[in-house]
């Protein structure tokens, strides 16, 4: 799966998901960033542009959101409160230097499928 998102700095962008959230760069220009991530089955593409993702969240599944969060915080990256949800999911959210939304998640108990 391939999202792309128009941002205003294309290589701050690529610079964040490299170095906080495991992706890894297959192509940074200033017209383009295509960065995979170490779940091969998703990549992110950062075209140059006026944002216009408002709502839409990036959400990456992890194995622990409270470690996650503090592993991010104490490389400076602000994260909102990790909360879990009523059908099961741990969360908590951080926003990429472009203003996206990267949702991080963790099943409490067994992924459905």
């Amino acid at each position: 799966m391939t999202i792309a998102a128009q941002v205003a700095d294309v290589r701050g962008g690529a610079a964040f998901y490299v170095d906080h959230l495991g992706f890894r760069p297959i192509m940074v220009e200033d017209f383009i960033a295509k960065l995979l991530h170490e779940d091969t089955d998703f990549e992110l593409a950062l075209l140059p542009g006026t944002p216009r993702a408002a709502g839409v969240i990036i959400a990456l599944e992890v194995a622990d959101v409270r470690a996650e969060a503090e592993r991010l915080a104490a490389a400076g990256v602000a994260v909102g409160p990790v909360e879990d949800e009523e059908w099961g999911e741990r969360l908590c959210q951080v926003a990429d230097p472009n203003g996206l939304t990267v949702q991080l998640v963790q099943w409490l108990g067994d992924r459905p499928n």
